[in-house]
C-alpha cells in the first residue's frame, strides 16, 4: 500500500483560511441571532425557576430562596447585557450607558458584579445542603437554625 501523500495538498490544506465575508456573516447574522435565542431561554427558565420556587412547600426552603434570588439575578444581567446588546446589533439602538460616564462605569460594574453575585448565592445553597447533611450537635447544622434568609 502506498501511504504517500503529496507535499502539495498538505500545505494547500493548511493555508485555507475562512475570507472577511464569513467573518462579517457571522458577526452580522450569526451571533445576533444567538444572543436573542439565548435571552429567550434564560426568560423561560425564569419564569420556570419562579413557578416553581414559589411553590407552597418551597418557599421557605433556604436553599430555595438562595436559586430564586440568583435566578432574578441572572435576569436581571441577561436584560441589562444581552437584550440591548441585540438591540444595538440588529436595530443600531443607542445604549444609554455610552453617553453617560457615570452610567458607563455603573453597567461596568454591573457587568461584573452580577455574575459573581450569583455564583455566590449558588455557593450559599451549596453550603446549605451540606449544613443539611452534618450531625444535629455540628456547627454548620445550626446555619439551617437561622431564620433570616426568607426574611430577603
Amino acid at each position: 500500500m502506498n501511504f504517500n501523500i503529496p507535499i502539495t495538498n498538505i500545505t494547500f490544506l493548511m493555508q485555507k483560511s475562512i475570507s472577511y465575508d464569513t467573518y462579517e456573516f457571522i458577526g452580522t447574522e450569526i451571533l445576533p441571532n444567538i444572543m436573542l435565542i439565548c435571552f429567550i431561554l434564560g426568560l423561560i427558565g425564569f419564569i420556570g425557576n419562579i413557578f416553581t420556587f414559589l411553590q407552597p412547600n418551597l418557599r421557605w426552603n433556604n436553599c430555595c430562596i438562595y436559586i430564586l434570588c440568583s435566578s432574578i439575578v441572572d435576569i436581571i444581567y441577561l436584560s441589562i447585557n444581552t437584550f440591548p446588546s441585540y438591540l444595538q446589533t440588529i436595530y443600531l439602538f443607542k445604549l444609554p450607558w455610552n453617553l453617560s460616564f457615570n452610567l458607563c462605569k455603573l453597567y461596568y460594574f454591573l457587568y461584573s458584579f452580577l455574575p459573581q453575585l450569583s455564583i455566590n448565592l449558588l455557593l450559599l445553597s451549596i453550603i446549605d445542603r451540606y449544613a443539611c447533611t452534618c450531625a444535629l450537635t455540628s456547627w454548620a447544622h445550626r446555619l439551617n437554625k437561622l431564620k433570616m434568609v426568607p426574611r430577603l
